[in-house]
């Protein structure tokens, strides 16, 4: 029996805790004091069963309310328990994405101003696990101030911002730092890749663009940088073809009408399928991004899917709980009991669950273990 056999064909996206893009950053990274996103996917092919489970579960907890929604106060871990044991009763599953925006940015400017790609190996498990690592460093360690000199070179592309970047970063890793310490390995990283910059030519902007994250066009035209809806969405994407084992083309992908990044996403959709063609492919464990086939993404409101309807609640529970466990708020035990169960759904099958991006330290603080998964972790020495 292949992975497509028994997935669904169905999946229904919405998120919670966006912001725009993460060089809109605020004061202090504060992100309009929404640090965390999460995108859920709810897999499921009878969405009127769906419906009607939702119903229930509305006139049983809600019952004034017209509709269960995430920023009514309605997701609660009660709620969201219901709603899982529904979509387990109708044969489907859930795909979720929680990323800590603090972790994003750092994670972004150690794949670009620090150690850009620059061939196929820097996509290999080890690579991707020792970028983490830095990444953890920084998130850990670096001041606002090495966040902010990104952002500006982000927001404000030139030779005098990006110089002023790679300031900041060597700053925070003075040359005393010991060299085999994950700040000495992003000091010495770093002096690498500004000695490209002033090689390639510091005042030509196509030079200055190579070691900054490229920037999506918005709805209304404008620039945007590092969209954490965007590599949330990418991903998803990527699991659902490995859920499927690359059978996509019965498969549509339904998400909440956001004209924000609606064409951002559909071309962002149209750019990772075209992956496969050039062999530029990532290898994981939990998601397959060699797309083989593709399917349909579709945008509609919340308030006609009741598909989206039940994301958002899941999404709006997942970006809470782990909202304020970051800010050291001790979830209940039902709530706990909830989050983990969302990061182990279907846990046997590769695909489901809960995929973070967040800090090994901050995910132990969500009341979870860090990922032990082989594929983004280097083999033991042989």
């Amino acid at each position: 029996m292949t992975q497509s056999d028994h997935a669904p064909s169905r999946y229904f996206l919405d998120e919670s805790g966006t912001t725009g893009d993460l060089s809109k950053a605020g004061a202090g990274l504060d992100f309009k004091q929404q640090p965390v996103f999460a995108l859920a996917a709810v897999g499921v092919d009878d969405e009127q069963g769906l419906a009607d489970r939702l119903a229930q579960i509305r006139r049983c907890r809600f019952s004034q309310a017209a509709e269960l929604k995430s920023s009514k106060g309605h997701a609660t871990s009660a709620v969201v328990s219901e709603l899982l044991d529904a979509i387990d009763a109708l044969g489907g599953g859930i795909l979720l994405e929680v990323m800590d925006k603090r972790f994003t940015l750092g994670a972004t400017m150690i794949n670009t101003l620090v150690m850009r790609p620059l061939s196929p190996d820097d996509h290999n498990p080890s690579a991707l696990w020792f970028r983490a690592q830095l990444a953890e460093q920084l998130h850990d360690t670096a001041p606002v101030e090495v966040y902010d000199a990104f952002i500006q070179a982000c927001r404000n592309p030139g030779e005098a911002s990006l110089k002023a970047a790679f300031r900041a970063v060597l700053q925070w890793a003075p040359p005393e730092t010991p060299r085999d310490s994950p700040a000495g390995a992003i000091r010495f990283f770093t002096l690498d890749s500004l000695k490209d910059y002033r090689k390639a030519g510091v005042s030509k902007p196509e030079v200055q663009r190579q070691f900054l994250p490229l920037p999506d066009s918005g709805h209304t035209g404008k620039e945007v940088w590092v969209l954490p809806h965007l590599s949330a969405f990418t991903n998803l994407y990527a699991r659902i073809n490995k859920l499927r084992g690359g059978s996509l083309a019965e498969v549509q992908i339904v998400h909440d009408d956001q004209p924000y990044v609606a064409e951002i996403l559909r071309s962002s959709k149209q750019a990772v399928e075209g992956l496969a063609a050039d062999d530029r492919r990532v290898a994981l464990a939990r998601a397959d991004y060699r797309f083989v086939e593709t399917c349909e993404l579709t945008f509609t409101a919340s308030t006609g899917s009741p598909g989206v309807q039940a994301a958002d609640l899941i999404a709006g529970f997942a970006m809470r709980y782990t909202r304020d466990a970051l800010a050291g708020t001790l979830p209940s035990p039902e709530s706990l009991k909830v989050f983990r169960r969302l990061a182990n759904t279907r846990d046997g099958t590769p695909g489901f669950g809960m995929n973070l991006m967040l800090s090994n330290r901050d995910v132990l603080r969500c009341g979870l273990l860090p990922s032990r998964d082989p594929a983004v972790r280097p083999s033991a020495p042989r």
